[in-house]
């Protein structure tokens, strides 16, 4: 569990605030486009990490680059940016294996949580995260990362929240909360 603390500490490194002493934070919720897959954010500030199906002209997954990961800065002007190599490489970026039938699908692990792998396909006509959320196949929507105050530089992951809809017939809503050992 090391790797968490490490990782999404690395999620930090921009603007961080100690969580008990930071004001209440309006955590908005991104625009979607037919691309969008889902978002993080973290506790410190109102920042989103964005990832984007990156599809070709024919509507499969591009095999070379198949997710855009981006920045919306709401906590400055909500304009986008893109990752710096320390936030890629440590946190927010993901390692890939492309199912090769035709680009149809791709296995990530996001590079701060390698853990449980997400599969991204076509579901119902859209680009889809899918991952396993409280024992349920479910769309991942979203992934909140709650920060621990910190002395330090790279601050501590106290827990991270993954939300989003079962597959099965009754969908609803499913959510889970994986508290980091240090």
């Amino acid at each position: 569990m090391k790797i968490y603390t490490l990782i999404f500490a690395a999620m930090g490194l921009c603007s961080f605030h100690a969580v008990d002493d930071s004001p209440k934070i309006s955590f908005p919720e991104p625009p979607t486009s037919a691309n969008h897959l889902f978002y993080i954010q973290r506790s410190n500030d109102a920042n989103t990490v964005m990832y984007d199906a990156n599809l070709l002209p024919n509507k499969r997954l591009n095999p070379k680059f198949p997710i855009d990961v981006y920045w919306i800065r709401y906590a400055e002007k909500g304009q986008r940016e893109k990752l710096s190599a320390v936030q890629w490489q440590l946190a927010y970026g993901y390692k890939q294996h492309i199912n090769s039938k035709e680009n149809e699908s791709v296995v990530i692990r996001l590079n701060a949580f390698q853990n449980r792998s997400l599969q991204v396909l076509s579901h119902e006509g859209k680009p889809a995260a899918i991952t396993q959320i409280d024992g349920h196949a479910s769309l991942l929507r979203k992934i909140f990362v709650q920060l621990e105050p910190s002395g330090g530089f790279i601050p501590k992951v106290r827990y991270i929240e993954l939300f989003g809809i079962t597959m099965h017939p009754n969908k609803h809503a499913v959510s889970e909360r994986i508290y980091v050992n240090r």
